[in-house]
C-alpha cells in the first residue's frame, strides 16, 4: 500500500507539473486520505507540495510587486504585500494639495515591508514623514478567486495612527477567508488644512483614502479580491471617516459594505469650523506674518514638515476635545472650485438627513464606555454641545445642567464615588449620542440594512484594560474591540483567557460574515448562537457585545431619551451652514502711479541736434490704494488644559498622548534642526543619495531591480529647495534603511 502511495504521489507530481507548465490558469487540488498529505499546484500562489512560494510577485496598475509569505499565530500561511504607493509622495509643491496619480515603476518593486507613516507627534515623541502615501495587501491566495475585501481607516483623530502590521495585524481576518488592506494617509495639517482656494480647498488626506480606494477598486483582482466587494471599517476617527466617505461624491461608488465604530460624521469633533482662521493660527505661530491664503501657502510649503506637525501640537493640545470638543486640522465642507474634484460640499447632517449617502448595508457600534475623562469643574454646562446654540447660565442651560446630575449623578455630582458619572457624560457627548442619531438618521434614509451593536466585553485583550482596572472600572473603552480583530505587538505578553479566543472567534466571523454577504449572522452556531436583526423604524435592535451574546432594544434607553429631547427642542440645522461660506483674503495688486509723457514735437534737422523732452506732472497725485485688510488673529482657543484629578486621562484617539502647554512662538533652534526650506525636519544636513535599489535574485539566478518603498522619484523632487529635504527621519537618526 506504502509503494503504491508513492507511485500515484509521482504520478499526480507529474500530472500537476504538467498543469502548472502548459494552463498557467488552472488550479486543482489533490488529496491523498491515506497519508494525509496536500498536494495544491498554482502558478499564481507559488504553491507546490503545499508550501507557498518564499517570494510572489504580483503585477498592479503601475508595475510588479514583490511579496513574501508570512505564517498567522496558528500556524497559517498567507501573503503580505507592504509599502506599495498608490499615490505620488505629496512632496514640495504637492504639500497639502490632493493626492496626485502614481506613476509607474520599471523592474519589480520591493513590498516585504512597511511604508512611512504620516508625520505625527505621538507620545510626546516625532515620527513618520509626509511621503506616505502607502497601503498593505495581505491575502490567503492570490489566484482570483475573488475573495471579499475589508479595508481599514485608521483612527487617531485624524492627528495621528497608522495601517501598519505592528498595530493592525491582519492575522486573524484573513484566516477567515477575506482580502484586508490598511492605509496610510496625510494626518493634521498636512491632511486636512485648508486655506478655500482652488490649490489648497482642504480634504487631502480624506482624499488620501479616496485614493487609495480607487487603487483598490483598480488593482485588488490581481490579490485574489473582488472589486466588486469592498467593505470599508474604521474606528474612532476611522469610524467617522467611513461614514462621511459614504457620502462623498468621489467615493460612495466605490464602497460595498460599511463598518462604522466608535465615531461617525456626525461627531463634531471631526469637523473645523473655521479652516481659514486655523490655517492662519498655525502660520503665525510658526513666525508667519500674513493673513492672505496665497503668503500662507508659500510660508507652510518653506516650512519643514516636523515644525508644522509640533505646532499643530501645541495650537491644538489633545485634551481639548474634552474641554472645547476640538481636535485640530480635521475635515472641512469644501468650496467648489471648477475643475476642481470636492470630497465633500455641503453639510454631512444635511447629506444624511436627505438620503444622500450610499445605499450599502451598515454595521455600526460604540463601546459601554468611551473615555475616562473628568473636566476639571464642577459646571455640568459644559457638556451641553455647543451645535445645540443653548446660551450659558440661561434659564435652559441650567435646566439641562440639573437634568444631566439627576441622571447621571443620582443627584451628588462632586462626590467620588459618582466619578463614573463624568465617564458617561464625556462618553455619551462625544461618541455614543452622535452614534444612536446616525442609526435613527440613516434607517429613514436608505432601504438597506443597518445593524447596531454596543460592545460590553471585558478581557485580556481589552486596549483600556490596565486603566479601567486602576479605576475599578469593568466596561469596554475606547476602541477595545479592536484588540479581537486585530493582532498587535502590544499584545505579544499577554495570555488570552478561553473566553477572550471565544469573543475574538465571535467578532472575526460577525465582521468577515458581514463583508461576504452584508448579514453578520448568516448561520447559528456555536459562536454565533443569536440571529442580529438590522434596525427598523419601529424597533431599535442592537447586538450586545457581551461575555454572552444577546439581541435587545434600544441601548441607554434613558440616557438616550434626555439627549433625544435636548437635540429636538434646540438644534436646528438651517442654524448651521450647509456650504462653505468663510471668506478668503485675496492679496491685492498694488497700483503704480501713472506719469503722463508731453508729446514731443518734431524738431527740423540738426547736425548735433540737443533733443529736449519736457515730461509734465500730473496736477494731483493719485489716490493710494488701500493696503489689503487687517484681520484681526485670535489667540488659541483658550482652554484650560489640566490633567483630571487624581484620574488617569485618555485620549480621544486610540492610543493615550500627554497634554501639551497652550501654544507658545516656535524659536527655530538647533533642538528643531529643520532645514529652513526643508519639508521632513532633518536633524543634519547630507546629501540625498538617487534612488537605492535593492537586487533580488529570479528563480535563474538573474537579478531584478527592487526598488524601495519610502523612496520617493528624482522627479517628484521641488527644483529650487536642494537635494536634502526627503531623507525618511529615522534615517536622519541613524535608524534602520
Amino acid at each position: 500500500m506504502d509503494s503504491l502511495n508513492e507511485d500515484l504521489t509521482r504520478n499526480i507530481n507529474v500530472f500537476a507539473w504538467k498543469v502548472v507548465e502548459e494552463h498557467k490558469s488552472v488550479a486543482r487540488r489533490f488529496r491523498l486520505d491515506s497519508t494525509s498529505r496536500d498536494i495544491l499546484v498554482h502558478y499564481d500562489m507559488g504553491f507546490w507540495g503545499g508550501r507557498m512560494t518564499e517570494a510572489p510577485v504580483v503585477c498592479v496598475e503601475h508595475g510588479e510587486l514583490q511579496g513574501r509569505v508570512v505564517e498567522s499565530p496558528s500556524g497559517k500561511a498567507y501573503y503580505s504585500f507592504q509599502g506599495i504607493p498608490y499615490a505620488k509622495p505629496p512632496l514640495g509643491t504637492l504639500r497639502f494639495q490632493a493626492p496626485q496619480p502614481l506613476e509607474p515603476w520599471d523592474g519589480v518593486r520591493d513590498a516585504t515591508s512597511e511604508g512611512n507613516i504620516s508625520a505625527q507627534i505621538k507620545f510626546d515623541m516625532f515620527e513618520g514623514d509626509e511621503n506616505c502615501l502607502y497601503l498593505n495587501v495581505y491575502t490567503p491566495n492570490i489566484d482570483g478567486e475573488f475573495l471579499p475585501v475589508m479595508v481599514y481607516i485608521h483612527g487617531g483623530g485624524l492627528q495621528f495612527g497608522s495601517g501598519s502590521a505592528s498595530v493592525r495585524g491582519a492575522d486573524y481576518l484573513v484566516e477567515k477567508d477575506v482580502v484586508v488592506v490598511t492605509i496610510n494617509y496625510r494626518c493634521g495639517a498636512l491632511g486636512f488644512l485648508s486655506l478655500n482656494t482652488p490649490e489648497v480647498p482642504g480634504n487631502a488626506g480624506l482624499k488620501d483614502m479616496i485614493a487609495a480606494l480607487r487603487w483598490v477598486k483598480e488593482n485588488i483582482k490581481n490579490f485574489g479580491g473582488n472589486s466588486g466587494n469592498i467593505t470599508l471599517f474604521g474606528t474612532s476617527a476611522g469610524g467617522a471617516s467611513v461614514s462621511v466617505l459614504t457620502a462623498s461624491p468621489l467615493s460612495k461608488d466605490l464602497i460595498s459594505k460599511a463598518i462604522i465604530q466608535s465615531g461617525c460624521g456626525l461627531s463634531s469633533w471631526a469637523w473645523q469650523k473655521q479652516p481659514l482662521e486655523n490655517a492662519k493660527k498655525l502660520a503665525h505661530l510658526l513666525g508667519g506674518e500674513s493673513d492672505e491664503a496665497d503668503d500662507i501657502l508659500e510660508f507652510l510649503r518653506a516650512t519643514p514638515a516636523k515644525e508644522i506637525v509640533k505646532a499643530t501640537r501645541k495650537l491644538f493640545p489633545s485634551q481639548m476635545i474634552f474641554e472645547a470638543g476640538v481636535l485640530g486640522f480635521t475635515f472641512v465642507v469644501e468650496k467648489e472650485f471648477p475643475g476642481v474634484e470636492a470630497a465633500i460640499t455641503e453639510s454631512f447632517t444635511d447629506l444624511l438627513t436627505s438620503g444622500r449617502v450610499a445605499e450599502v448595508p451598515v454595521m455600526i457600534g460604540s463601546s459601554t464606555l468611551e473615555f475616562l475623562h473628568k473636566v476639571d469643574t464642577d459646571d455640568l454646562q459644559v457638556f451641553i454641545p455647543q451645535e445645540l446654540n443653548v446660551q450659558r447660565n440661561s434659564e435652559e442651560s441650567l435646566e439641562i445642567a440639573n437634568k444631566f446630575k439627576s441622571l447621571y449623578f443620582k443627584g451628588n455630582h462632586t462626590a467620588i464615588e459618582n466619578l463614573n458619572g463624568y465617564f458617561e457624560l464625556i462618553s455619551d457627548k462625544l461618541i455614543t449620542v452622535d452614534t444612536h442619531r446616525y442609526v435613527q438618521y440613516l434607517v429613514h434614509a436608505t432601504t438597506k440594512p443597518v445593524y447596531y451593536y454596543k460592545f460590553d466585553y471585558v478581557g485580556e485583550l481589552n486596549m483600556s484594560k490596565k486603566l479601567m482596572d486602576s479605576l475599578n472600572v469593568h466596561h469596554a473603552g475606547h476602541s477595545d474591540e479592536v484588540g479581537y480583530l486585530f493582532k498587535m505587538d502590544s499584545q505579544g505578553g499577554l495570555e488570552p483567557t478561553a473566553q477572550d479566543i471565544k469573543m475574538r472567534e465571535r467578532m472575526l466571523r460577525l465582521w468577515t460574515n458581514f463583508a461576504k454577504s452584508g448579514n453578520p449572522t448568516p448561520d447559528e452556531n456555536h459562536y454565533i448562537t443569536v440571529t442580529w436583526q438590522p434596525v427598523t423604524k419601529d424597533n431599535l435592535y442592537y447586538l450586545n457585545l457581551s461575555n454572552e451574546l444577546s439581541l435587545n432594544t434600544s441601548p441607554d434607553k434613558d440616557k438616550m431619551a434626555l439627549w433625544e429631547n435636548l437635540y429636538s427642542r434646540h438644534f436646528k440645522i438651517w442654524e448651521h451652514p450647509r456650504v462653505n461660506n468663510e471668506e478668503t483674503p485675496v492679496k491685492t495688486q498694488k497700483v503704480e502711479p501713472v506719469i503722463e509723457a508731453a508729446t514731443i514735437e518734431p524738431e527740423p534737422a540738426i547736425i548735433n541736434p540737443e533733443p529736449v523732452v519736457t515730461i509734465s506732472e500730473p496736477e494731483t497725485s493719485p489716490e493710494p490704494v488701500p493696503s489689503p485688510i487687517e484681520v484681526p488673529v485670535t489667540s488659541p482657543i483658550e482652554v484650560p488644559v489640566t490633567s483630571p484629578v487624581e484620574v488617569p486621562v485618555t485620549s480621544p484617539v486610540e492610543e493615550p498622548a500627554e497634554p501639551v502647554p497652550v501654544a507658545q512662538p516656535l524659536v527655530e533652534t538647533a533642538e528643531h534642526n529643520g532645514a529652513v526650506n526643508g519639508t521632513n525636519g532633518d536633524v543634519e544636513r547630507k546629501i540625498r543619495p538617487s534612488n537605492e535599489i535593492k537586487m533580488v535574485q529570479n528563480g535563474n539566478g538573474v537579478p531584478k531591480d527592487v526598488i524601495r518603498a519610502n523612496d520617493p522619484p528624482e522627479d517628484d523632487l521641488p527644483k529650487n529647495i536642494g537635494v536634502n529635504k526627503f531623507v525618511n527621519f529615522f534615517e536622519s537618526l541613524g535608524g534602520k534603511k
